[in-house]
């Protein structure tokens, strides 16, 4: 380490700092088919690619002089610490970038003119004390368990998880203060490129302003019992924007809101009310997990005499996903992430074109997900498919950077 970097990181040391733990999936089975060399090669051409280009991009994105260490903690993990406090959407936009350049990259092997792409899992967190990689490591975990490629851990919330009283208090905070907020992402016609409606996402706030997303709050408020009076203020949110600027806009529930009958008449009532069917699509999420079709279908059925259209996310990952499309009266079918970021690899590609067909035979509309760049777009156009969202598209952003000043 040069002088000015350990000036630089003993005056910094107390202060809020931001590491991402990247670790390289399947690499037992690189090891076990390429050997252990080869796979030794691999770890070495990662690290030159995150020490030299990586690092440089994350640079130049931030635009300020910054400390960024990187150090190899296992064979096949990189702890790469940036002493910075960000943000979260400037950590998403980080993650981002160090996934994309790490999966897109040619991985040499040796004495064989073939290269090979590798996944990877990153786990973040960003804290001013010891436990920071604690934390990171756990966020690693949770993306695993998952099969995301990517997890956020918050340290402030989660330093007492015992007791968690600090996230108790913060869902109180936002219920109180209504300030649950929906987060729009753009859906794109893919023939017209025009922006035809937005998803909806749930965001809360802590008491500083932060935006805290999902996966640190849900699981949390259904355990405390006030996902419920979330979800009606994020519904009242969302009825209040379609009233106010007609855009059309998808709204997520699993087959839990669904059953939950105040979710469900409270949705119906407001759907009636305000007369916006036709402006609203209801995204049934975790359709694998539903145990009675004719409870999910009397809801839709209910929802369509108002003109709301229904689309299941996710499909594609089980075997089974075939049977609830013909067992529910759907327009849209999402088509799931991990499958179309590997479109691009003819295994999948196959799969997918399956999909597109059995969903044109049954007059069903596709959109795919996680469309992240411009290469996976032209697949996604090329075989038929007929809506785009993602990150190449739009990220989630404030219902203010949809209208303008209106």
């Amino acid at each position: 380490m040069s002088l000015q970097n350990y000036i630089y990181k003993f005056f910094n040391k107390n202060n809020i700092k931001t590491l991402f733990l990247i670790d390289i999936l399947y690499m037992k089975d690189i090891n076990a088919i390429y050997n252990f060399q080869n796979g030794d090669y691999i770890i070495k051409q990662l690290k030159k690619l995150l020490e030299n280009k990586i690092t440089s991009l994350i640079r130049k994105k931030i635009n300020k002089k910054i400390l960024i260490e990187l150090t190899n903690t296992h064979a096949d993990v990189f702890e790469l610490t940036i002493y910075e406090d960000f943000t979260i959407d400037e950590i998403l936009e980080i993650k981002n970038l160090i996934f994309e350049h790490v999966i897109n990259h040619p991985f040499k092997l040796n004495n064989k003119s073939a290269n090979i792409n590798i996944d990877i899992t990153i786990g973040c967190s960003k804290s001013d004390d010891q436990l920071i990689r604690i934390y990171a490591e756990k966020a690693l975990h949770q993306a695993k368990l998952n099969f995301v490629h990517y997890m956020y851990y918050d340290s402030y919330l989660y330093k007492n998880e015992a007791i968690n009283e600090d996230l108790l208090d913060i869902l109180n905070y936002n219920i109180e203060n209504e300030l649950v907020e929906p987060y729009f992402q753009a859906i794109m016609d893919n023939k017209t490129e025009q922006i035809i409606k937005y998803e909806a996402l749930m965001r809360l706030y802590d008491k500083k302003g932060n935006i805290l997303l999902p996966h640190v709050f849900i699981h949390k408020s259904k355990k405390c019992r006030l996902y419920t009076k979330l979800m009606e203020l994020l519904i009242d949110k969302i009825v209040f924007y379609i009233n106010k600027y007609k855009k059309n806009i998808s709204i997520n529930l699993d087959y839990t809101d669904i059953l939950n009958p105040n979710i469900k008449r409270s949705l119906i009532a407001k759907i009636r009310k305000n007369n916006i069917g036709k402006y609203l699509t209801i995204e049934i999420l975790e359709s694998e997990k539903i145990a009675n079709f004719n409870i999910v279908n009397d809801f839709i059925s209910e929802v369509k005499k108002y003109n709301v259209k229904i689309a299941i996310d996710d499909f594609g990952t089980g075997f089974s996903n075939y049977e609830y499309i013909l067992n529910l009266n759907v327009d849209y079918i999402k088509i799931d992430g991990s499958l179309i970021k590997k479109i691009d690899e003819e295994i999948y590609l196959n799969l997918i074109k399956s999909i597109v067909q059995f969903c044109k035979q049954q007059e069903i509309k596709i959109v795919a997900e996680f469309v992240s760049d411009i290469k996976i777009l032209r697949y996604v156009k090329a075989i038929g498919i007929d809506y785009s969202q993602g990150y190449y598209i739009s990220k989630p952003v404030e219902i203010t950077e949809i209208i303008g000043d209106k």
